[in-house]
Formats: C-alpha cells, structure tokens, sequence
C-alpha cells in the first residue's frame, strides 16, 4: 500500500524514511496523531512533564512501540512535537491581537493598546501550565529555544508585535522587542505560580490581582503611565 507520511510542523517531527523498518500499523496520519494526543495526555499528569514514558505513550496510543519510535526515534523529537499544536495556537492567539489592534477605531493608544493582548496571553499560558511548564524546561536544557521556532516566535510574532507599538510607547524602538520578551517572560512565570506563592505574594489567590499587576508592570515596562 501507500505509505502516507504523517503532517509534521517541524524537522524535529518528521519520522524515519525506511520502508524496510516501518511497523505494520505505522501508516497513516491518523496513527501519527494518535500518538501525539497520547502524548500530551501523559504530559499533562506526568511531574515533571518531561518524564513521560515511551512506552506508556505507546500503550495509551493503542501501537506498539516499534510504530512509536517508526514516528519518534528519540523521546526528545516526541515531547518537541507536543508542543506544535501549542505553538500554533499561540501563534494565532498574537496574529488576532496584532489584528486588533491595528483595525480598532478609533486607534488605540495607552492602556487601551496593552491591556487586551496582556490579558489574553497571561489567561492562554495559565491554561495549559503543563505545556508551558515543557516548553521552559526543554528551553533550559538545551540553553535555546528550538531554531524552528525562533523566527515563527522570537522574529516574526515579536516583531509584528514591536512595530504595532512603536509609536505608542515611551522607549526606544531598538528596545520594544526584548522588552515584549521580558514582558512575555514575566507573564509566564506569574502563569506558574501556586496558590501558595500567590497567597505569600498578595495574600490572594484571586487572577483578577494578577491581572491587574500585570497590565500595569507592562505599561511601565514600555515606558508608559501605568
């Protein structure tokens, strides 16, 4: 028959080429996806997120461990793959906004401009604290973000996010992209803090007091009056 080869959005994902070597039940797209939502099912009750279990995948997928590794060789390429869908989502979640933003009549400007985009981001990263959580701890392994994600990320979604506020903000321009990061940066972190923390911190575990933190760190952050 035909092999069909799985819809991948990253080198890292793309699956061995032998014919010889492939599992009797590797082969479809179907199969392919199968396996990475049994992926991130296990990912989401695994502490921490990276000690999932190949095998364990395999078993919740309904494959064999051979078609497991037919698509993932290593551990490492599966948990990447975890995270495409993630940051599609992500990446779609700033192109809205982005959108937004540039549409609105009329034109925002202060805190009307930065306040939607902080609100939705923080709540999009709190709703899936155990990807999150993957994607720094992958990031703090190999010391980088992966190199393809770095210009869909760190080029393209920053910088469209840079030249929207550009006009708006109270620092240089050269200064709004890493200034987006450390603000991006920020929002993670509150985005994991235990109720624990957050009681320690403000003496609520309440989101709305976070929020409102945030908006306001942001807007002083980007040189504007909170």
């Amino acid at each position: 028959g035909v092999v069909v080869a799985p819809p991948v959005s990253s080198p890292l994902s793309q699956p061995p080429r032998d014919p010889v070597a492939r599992p009797p039940d590797a082969d479809s797209a179907e199969t392919y996806d199968r396996i990475l939502q049994a992926a991130v099912d296990e990912i989401r009750t695994a502490s921490p997120p990276t000690a999932i279990s190949m095998r364990q995948v395999a078993e919740r997928a309904e494959v064999s461990l051979g078609t497991l590794q037919y698509y993932f060789p290593k551990k490492d390429t599966l948990l990447e793959a975890c995270l495409d869908e993630y940051h599609q989502r992500m990446k779609a979640l700033g192109a809205r906004l982005i959108t937004e933003a540039l549409s609105a009549k009329p034109p925002r400007t202060g805190r009307a401009l930065i306040e939607p985009p902080i609100r939705a981001f923080y709540r999009f990263v709190r709703e899936e604290p155990s990807l999150l959580q993957l994607r720094l701890i992958t990031n703090t392994v190999s010391g980088e973000l992966p190199a393809h994600r770095r210009m869909p990320m760190l080029g393209s979604l920053i910088g469209s996010a840079a030249k929207v506020l550009a006009e708006h903000v109270g620092i240089e321009a050269e200064d709004i992209p890493l200034t987006v990061q450390a603000v991006s940066l920020a929002l993670t972190r509150f985005a994991l803090m235990s109720d624990e923390e957050r009681g320690v911190l403000t003496g609520t575990t309440d989101d709305t007091r976070f929020e409102e933190y945030l908006v306001a760190m942001s807007m002083r952050m980007l040189g504007l009056p909170a």
